[in-house]
């Protein structure tokens, strides 16, 4: 069977994955992305997704690399300066903002599918990189010290290196016999796309109570993403109910900061978080969601795969600098050592933040409340504020949270 030739084979044409092949094409190298299922075009005129992120600083240095950023500018995203955060029955009250770190916005609110049109619009203007979709890949092996991947429409491609950016339920991972370290939450996430009565707003705020955090997410105009974990039933029975009669338990639950809502779309997910028990293989490397999927409790799922695709892009140009083998895995340890580390960091800070803040425990109220409270002193609101930019969690602010 004919083969053909590339530097570098990317399972998936998402965020990551497009993302990757953005960055990692202006070392030269020539790279195939494989992505089954084309985004739908863009038009002002759509209704917002359900799927959105908040973009970290970081995230947004990334994209600035290639065209992305200001492809995604010209669609649409929020910028937001300021974000809340309160504990509902007590005194801890947090507020910060940009300045306070001498940032002009703590991050963009941006859908899912604008993040990744805008990648695939920089792509189109990358030589080095050719998109395949649709074409999904069935196979991938190893062989003769080269990585084989086998599609649909029955072609064979070979590269030096096979990144896994499909997903959580990622085939590749399973291909190569890679583990997952898997749990599931009690509770799961209600997701609605809302109008506002008021106008534009350039604050995110998070409610926590005995049932789990309410937040907020704005968006252009007068849009926001109103978000609500609760036990599973609950959430369920909450889905089931009209947009008209999920509003109206919306503004009866929930802080009143938005005014009268509209639902324009609601949708929800059980919540689970899953580590890959090794990021790299010879000739293998695993990104994103493939990875590593945490508690979207922050938002910071996205952020941490793009911060994957800095780290690794770095590891790879520095072999190479030094005319190593860059796809070897004695290279790609350097990647697995830097990011499985900082990941799982950040799932234990969401783990804290998830077990300490969902309890009617009163002695934890009180600690709870002492912890925002004590949040506003500087440094500790330094860490924090880096921390809810998407900014790696400090061992120090982890601890603190651990004690709730």
């Amino acid at each position: 069977m004919p083969e053909t030739s590339f530097d570098v084979l990317i399972c998936g044409g998402g965020m990551t994955g497009a993302g990757l092949a953005s960055i990692l094409a202006q070392q030269g190298l020539k790279i195939a992305v494989f992505e089954a299922t084309q985004p739908s075009k863009f038009d002002l005129s759509q209704a917002f997704d359900l799927r959105i992120s908040a973009l970290s600083p970081q995230t947004q240095s990334v994209l600035e690399r290639t065209r992305a950023w200001q492809n995604l500018l010209a669609m649409r995203a929020c910028a937001y300066r300021h974000m809340r955060v309160w504990e509902m029955q007590g005194f801890g009250d947090l507020t910060f903002h940009a300045g306070q770190v001498q940032a002009s916005e703590l991050g963009h609110i941006v859908e899912n599918r604008v993040t990744q049109l805008a990648l695939w619009q920089a792509l189109e203007e990358i030589p080095e990189v050719t998109l395949f979709c649709p074409q999904k890949p069935v196979t991938t092996y190893r062989k003769d010290n080269l990585m084989h991947l086998l599609t649909d429409t029955g072609e064979m491609f070979t590269g030096k290196l096979l990144v896994a950016a499909d997903g959580g339920q990622s085939m590749v991972r399973e291909q190569f016999g890679i583990g997952v370290n898997r749990s599931q939450y009690q509770q799961a996430c209600l997701v609605a796309s809302v109008n506002t009565e008021l106008g534009q707003q350039d604050i995110t705020w998070q409610r926590f109570t005995a049932t789990g955090p309410q937040a907020f997410l704005p968006l252009p105009g007068q849009h926001g993403s109103v978000v609500w974990y609760h036990q599973a039933d609950e959430v369920r029975r909450l889905h089931q109910l009209s947009n008209v009669q999920l509003g109206a338990a919306i503004m009866q639950h929930f802080p009143q900061q938005l005014g009268t809502i509209e639902v324009l779309e609601k949708g929800y997910f059980n919540l689970q978080k899953q580590h890959a028990q090794s990021y790299v293989q010879d000739g293998l490397a695993l990104i994103g969601d493939a990875a590593h999927m945490i508690n979207p409790l922050a938002g910071q799922g996205v952020n941490l795969g793009f911060q994957d695709i800095a780290c690794l892009d770095a590891v790879i140009a520095k072999a190479r600098a030094a005319g190593k083998d860059w796809w070897r895995a004695d290279v790609l340890f350097e990647y697995q050592r830097r990011r499985r580390w900082a990941n799982r960091l950040m799932m234990q800070t969401m783990d804290a933040f998830y077990h300490g803040f969902s309890n009617e425990h009163q002695g934890l109220k009180w600690l709870r409340n002492g912890t925002l409270a004590l949040a506003r002193l500087s440094p500790i609101r330094r860490n924090v504020i880096r921390y809810a930019m998407g900014m790696q969690a400090s061992s120090s602010v982890v601890e603190l949270i651990r004690k709730l």
